[in-house]
């Protein structure tokens, strides 16, 4: 049986979007020629001044709690699962994800897979209304998810709660699923169980949350 990968990350790039002002989203800047080089052998090099959230990340309950588990310290396992995309349609600006929407889709889900919710909005990662627009999830939605023993929940949107008015439930969350990555990108004609998902943290002491290169390994069904 043939494979295939499908990149699921966003790019990271000089001004891009970011959360808010306390967050930087991407700084990147060419670095100086080494002294130590002579001029007639030139090097080229780059230095990234990005947040734990910036482009596609992943994370867990140590984002809003100091003394839970780091991202980086959960065993390398824990990032590869099985997993569902749930196709809820498009979704325009400030649109809600319902349970209705999820039933709609009849996923087979199974106790630790990755879920991955399909909207569409990632075609808006370059656009300046990208994060203030963002689909969310509605608090019964949220809950009917977490009731199906998650492993991890992902989705192509970037905030899963409503700014204005916060109703998803994070304690449940952080406690029965604890692992969020988002915004993932590319999964346009997906539906149902697709292979499984890899998402690695980068590797920085302590982190609560980094970027991550995330990817489907699909098997030739899934294609």
């Amino acid at each position: 049986m043939s494979a295939g990968i499908r990149d699921i990350s966003g790019w990271i790039y000089g001004g891009m979007w970011s959360y808010c002002p306390e967050y930087p989203g991407a700084d990147i800047q060419e670095l100086p020629q080494p002294a130590f080089l002579p001029p007639d052998y030139p090097v080229y090099l780059q230095k990234f001044i990005i947040g734990g959230q910036t482009g596609t990340y992943i994370e867990t309950r140590a984002h809003v709690d100091p003394k839970a588990e780091p991202v980086t310290a959960l065993p390398l396992s824990q990032f590869l699962r099985p997993a569902v995309v749930i196709n809820v349609g498009e979704k325009g600006p400030g649109r809600v994800i319902s349970v209705a929407d999820l039933e709609q889709a009849k996923p087979d889900i199974h106790p630790g897979d990755a879920v991955l919710l399909s909207t569409g909005w990632d075609k808006n990662w370059n656009e300046p209304y990208f994060i203030e627009g963002s689909p969310y999830i509605e608090h019964e939605a949220a809950l009917w998810l977490i009731k199906r023993e998650i492993g991890l929940l992902a989705s192509d949107f970037p905030r899963f709660d409503n700014p204005s008015s916060m109703q998803f439930p994070w304690d449940a969350f952080w406690e029965h699923v604890n692992l969020l990555l988002a915004p993932v990108t590319n999964l346009d004609g997906l539906s149902g169980r697709c292979g499984m998902l890899a998402a690695f943290p980068l590797k920085i002491r302590g982190a609560c949350s980094t970027p991550c290169r995330a990817a489907l390994l699909l098997s030739k069904e899934d294609l």
